[in-house]
This record gives C-alpha cells, structure tokens and sequence, in this order.
C-alpha cells in the first residue's frame, strides 16, 4: 500500500509538471516544440548533462524513408563531442503515450542530420540559416567526432528507453526524455548529481583500500583507475562528471595540460608517479573483495571535484590520436564518501585546499562569491510596480526548484510563484555574465564564444577587481531593464522574417551597439516603470539588428560565421559603421548624443494626456498617497496590481520623485486618484 501511495503521489507530481511546461508553452508567442526544446534544454543545463547549447530548427525531406530533423545542437570543439537535440510537442491536455516507433523516428531524423552533414548537406542549405554553420562543422570535424548524443524531448511518456547504436566508427549514445524523466532530471536541484557508475561493466577492476574513516562517517578511498576506465567514463558522462569543479572550464592548452599530454604520449607508464591525480566524492560506494584484494563495484553521485583537466586531456589527447592506448596508464584517485546534504559544505573545502596544479582562489566558486550573493538579497527584496519580483538564479536549478515546491495550482494550473516571478521575470548568472559583457565591457564577441565561456570571462574580471559598478538597488533595477532588452530585442529578431540565421550572434552585437552609442546611458527607470520599451526604440532595434545580421555575413570573407563573431575584429568593424535612427525612442531622454550625433528631442516626449497624468500624481502629497491606499484597500473597486502600482507611487514621493512616473503607472493610478476624489479621500 505504501509503494502504492508513493507511485500515486508522484504521477500527482508529474501531472502538475506536465501542465506547468504545457501552460509556460501555451503563454509564449513562439512555436510550441522550440519552447519546449528551451525548457528541457535549460533543465538538462541546469542539471549538468549539457554543458551549453543553442536552439535551432531545421527539417529535410530526403525521401519516403529519409527524413532530417533537429531542434537545437551542443558542440564541444575541445571535447569533440556533438549532442543533437530532436522534439515532439502533443498540444492534448492531458498527458499522452508517444509510441516508440516514433521515437525511433525522432532519433533516426537527427541521426539523419549528423550523417547528411559528413556528405556535404551545408551545399544544399542556405548560408543564412543556422543549421548551415554546424552541418559545416560537422563535416570539418567528421573525421575526429566519434561520440553523438541524441536526445528526444518530448512531453509524452514512453515506457521504453533507447539504444545506444554503433555506425562504424560513431556511437549514438540516444536518450528519451520524455515528461516523467525530464521531472525526475528537473529534482536534482543546485550542486547536486545523481550520477551511478557501474564499474563492474569495465574489463578492467578499479582497485582501492581504505585510507582513513571519520567519526562524522566520511571516509576516503586511496583508487588506482585505468586509464581506459576513466576515459569510457568521461566518454559517457562528459562535463557532467565535473558539475561540482570550478576549473571545469579550463582548456588544454594551458601549460600544465600539456605537460599531462605529453607523458600520457611519451611516458604513460610513468603517469602515475607524475600525475597528482584526481580527487572525487561519491554519495554511495560499493566495494567488493577477491583474492588480490578490494575493488570498487559501483559508486553513486560520482563527481570529480579536482583534476577536472587531468580526466579532459586523458579524453582529449585520445580523441586526437585514436592510435594512443591507455594499457599502461594508472590515475591515483582518491574518493571520500560524503553525504549528500554535506556537499556544499564539503566540496569547496576539498577544492581549495587538495589542488596543487594550480592556485585556486576562495572567489573562484562562482555562485558563493559575494558578489553573487549580493545580487541574490537584492533579487529578494526588491519589487515592480506590480508587486513582481525578478528572480536571480545564483545556483543551476534553484529556479525549477522553487516551481517543483509550489503546489497550489489553480484553473490554469499556474502556480502563485508563477504568478509573482513568470519565467520571463529570470535570469541566471551565466545570464548576468553575458549582460555585464555586453552592455558594461561592449564585449558582444565574448558573450558569442558561449555561456559558460563567457560567464568565466567575467568572473575572471571580477576576481581580478577589474568591475568597479557599485551594487545596490539601482544596478539591480538596471540589470533587470536591460534583460527586458535582450528578451525584446530576442523576439525582434526572430520576428523579423529577413533575419534567417544567427540570431544569438546578432542579438549580442545589437545590444553591445545600442550600449556603445548611448555611452551605456538610457532611461533605465522608463523601462523598469512598463516593465517594457516603447514602439519607437523597437523600431531602432529592428533596423539595427537587420543591418548588423548584413554585415557579419559580409565582413565574415567566406569564413564561419559563427566563429567569426567571437572576433574583436568582427566587432570592431561593426562600429565603425554608420548607425542613425529617425524617431527617438522616450528611452533616449536623458542623452545629448546617440551615434555620435546630437539627439533631437521634441519638448514633450510624452502625450499631453500622459504629461498631464504624471503632474497630477507628482502634486499629490505623501499624506494624500497613505490615505488613498488605505481607502483603497477597504474597498473592493481596485484590483491587486493598481494597488502595487500605487504603492510604488507613494515610495517615489517619499523620495521627492527621484524617479518620475512613467506614462503607464501614471495612467493606472489617475482612476484610483479621480475615485478618491468623488469620494472625498483626498
């Protein structure tokens, strides 16, 4: 009866998923399966089995048996290995079975793209579309790609788990993710891995011995890993083996990289005794025991903390050279058991202090650093005029997390954290990142090399105490209007029909231009107030960015485009073209240039209905303002927004009207002012 009970209350949980993800789809403006592909994608990033990702769409028909579909890609040039993602949206409302010869379907259609792509397929598709620049990829790289991830996103649900599939040279690791996985892939939560390792499947046993027991029971293990072992691990897992590591992003090609690949080549017997070797923590281990002593069965929550480059290059360097052979390879590992609920605690210290390759600072743990923590509280406690609240992902999944715990769902199945932080209303600090690189630095072609890339680029700059822009409300508030920016200038952009490809590229470039020709400086509290920019700047934005789409394909000479825009040189060029508008946005209020040429202002900006709005909240005493809103709250005659609207008012005059209404919260509140007047309030 428990198990039952159990089981009755998960597919409670998971039919409440299901209708969150169906209403987050429905509510969006964009097609159905690239709002689902974005939400599982995001899902899977936050949980660690992707490292990055772009959306993309793109569909082929061969013939009667050979269809080409794919919904968005991940490729590592480092890791050389190639993920493919492929989805099925069911728009029914209620949860349905997807067939598994569908999803064989789905599978072989992105299969289809890989292999299509290694005969040449970017010959036959437009060089202005995305899917041109990573079919090219493909096919440069085809000779040393032997790893290709498929996955299926779905929110069906199919009983039956793929295969993996082997075509020559190529292994098609395929993964179904259909509504009770990807649920189960959204609990894992922030800092957490759910990772089990099954190394009896080996040839070759992990040995090990105790090395020493605690009394708060965190014990370690002394491991002696093959080195094949450890690169069919990483083979399978990939960066998701490092979710914990803070130097999970470093490349090959630093110095000490090096030196790991050269004995892996020229000594490997030696390994061992050179290499400090790596440092894991597990949650469960399973030892066994034989004649020639212990070995590790299985282990749970495997995550390497350290020695994230020394696994990345023992893959690496073979990837490259597929003749090297590990046989005489051994990696010193040691593994300490460690609670789950003790990671966060545990993990950080064991970075800081076991890693001798390299110097590693307290401030390198990025979602623990001040700064982060700092923008968290403000993330807190501060409010929209509608009573709305921006929600500051400091750690992967705390966003997802905070959906799974609410349960009250009402007829729209939307939850009341929803309702006061939607999904638009949240940026990550991968996210940040990329907004501080383009906006503050004017680093449009650092934000193109990737999230994470770019999120280390600045946390680099931060750690360095190269960021000098004070924290507080007004860099929060400013932040927030500027991923209003990038949200806006998204939708833009892909509603711009002559914009076929690259829009990411485009969207960092746009924003960079708008940032570099205002010397950063727009009306920051105009977009906070709406929550929105005016048709005027939209109008901006849309020939901005078409014309900047031009010249990239232009200026790129035959060259990748894609690559191409992770240049200087790309950006460069870009401003020192000409830029002009003929209407001024309301945004540009407060500028005497913009492109370098004086800005033309007319007197009134706004309506004379909306100026006449504004004076009239702005003569209203502080007094009048708390006794409006306590009558207000006695009566029914107001709905919840008016009231945080006027709210917010009453705050600004406190402050003398620091900040000045904005058209829209001066018209909300003007019913509220004229009610109170008939009713002799104020």
């Amino acid at each position: 009866m428990k198990s039952e009970l159990k089981q009755n209350i998960k597919d409670a949980y998971i039919k409440n998923f299901f209708h969150r993800v169906k209403n987050e789809v429905e509510e969006s403006d964009d097609q159905p399966a690239a709002i689902l592909t974005k939400i599982y994608t995001d899902i899977l990033y936050d949980n660690g089995t992707i490292s990055d990702y772009e959306l993309l769409y793109f569909e082929k028909h061969i013939s009667n048996k050979i269809d080409i579909k794919v919904n968005g890609f991940s490729f590592s040039e480092e890791d050389l290995r190639l993920d493919l993602f492929v989805t099925h949206y069911d728009p029914s409302d209620n949860i349905q079975e997807i067939k598994y010869n569908k999803v064989q379907e789905l599978i072989n259609a992105a299969k289809n793209f890989y292999i299509y792509s290694t005969k040449k397929l970017y010959e036959k598709i437009n060089k202005k579309e995305d899917a041109y620049d990573i079919s090219k990829n493909i096919y440069k790289n085809s000779k040393d790609i032997s790893t290709v991830r498929i996955f299926v996103l779905t929110n069906a649900l199919c009983e039956k788990n793929p295969n993996i599939e082997r075509e020559g040279k190529i292994e098609f690791q395929n993964y179904l993710l259909d509504t009770r996985r990807i649920y189960s892939s959204s609990l894992g939560g922030p800092d957490t891995t759910n990772i089990r390792i099954d190394f009896t499947k080996f040839k070759e046993k992990v040995r090990c011995m105790l090395a020493h027991k605690t009394f708060d029971k965190i014990s370690s293990y002394m491991a002696f890993i093959p080195g094949e072992v450890l690169y069919n691990i990483y083979r399978l897992f990939g960066q998701r083996l490092l979710n914990l590591n803070v130097r999970s992003f470093l490349q090959l090609g630093t110095k000490i990289n090096k030196g790991i690949r050269d004995t892996l080549i020229n000594e490997p017997e030696r390994f061992f005794s050179y290499n400090n070797g790596i440092v894991v923590v597990v949650d469960n281990i399973d030892i066994g025991h034989d004649k020639n002593g212990l070995f590790i069965k299985s282990a749970n929550g495997f995550q390497i903390v350290n020695g994230g480059q020394t696994t990345a290059t023992l893959f690496r360097t073979k990837k490259q050279d597929h003749k090297i052979r590990y046989d005489n390879v051994v990696v010193p590992a040691k593994i300490t058991l460690v609670k789950k609920e003790s990671l966060s605690e545990v993990v950080p210290k064991i970075s800081e202090f076991a890693n001798t390759q390299n110097v590693v600072k307290k401030a390198d743990f990025s979602s623990r650093h001040p700064f982060h923590i700092n923008i968290k509280n403000l993330s807190n406690k501060i409010r929209t005029s509608e009573g709305k609240q921006w929600f500051y992902e400091r750690m992967r999944g705390e966003y997802q997390m905070q959906k799974m715990k609410q349960k009250d769902l009402g007829k729209k199945k939307k939850s009341r954290f929803l309702e006061l932080s939607p999904s638009n209303m949240k940026f990550t600090k991968e996210d940040l990142g990329k907004f501080i690189n383009c906006w503050h630095y004017l680093d449009p072609h650092v934000a193109c090399t990737g999230a994470q890339k770019s999120f280390v680029t600045f946390m680099n700059l931060l750690n360095d105490k190269k960021f000098h822009e004070k924290i507080d409300d007004d860099f929060f508030i400013k932040y927030c209007t500027i991923a209003i920016l990038f949200d806006k200038t998204t939708k833009i952009i892909k509603d711009n029909v002559s914009i076929a490809g690259y829009r990411s590229q485009v969207l960092n470039y746009t924003i960079s231009l708008i940032s570099y020709h205002t010397s950063r400086k727009i009306n920051f509290d105009l977009i906070w107030a709406d929550q929105d920019i005016s048709n005027q700047f939209q109008d901006l934005i849309n020939k901005w960015s078409f014309k900047i789409y031009e010249i990239i394909q232009k200026t790129a000479s035959g060259k990748n485009i894609s690559e191409w825009c992770k240049k200087e040189e790309c950006w460069k060029d870009i401003t020192d073209r000409t830029f002009s508008f003929s209407n001024t946005p309301p945004e540009f209020t407060n500028l005497k240039k913009v492109a370098g040429k004086p800005v033309k202002i007319a007197k009134e900006i706004f309506s004379p209905e909306d100026m006449d709005n504004i004076k009239k909240c702005k003569n209203l005493s502080t007094r009048d303002w708390e006794k409006m809103i306590a009558w207000a709250h006695e009566t029914d005659d107001f709905h919840y927004i008016q009231l945080q609207i006027a709210t917010s008012l009453w705050m600004q005059s406190l402050t003398n009207w620091k900040r000045q209404p904005s058209p829209k919260q001066a018209k909300s509140a003007l019913k509220m002012i004229n009610k109170a007047e008939e009713a002799d309030i104020i």
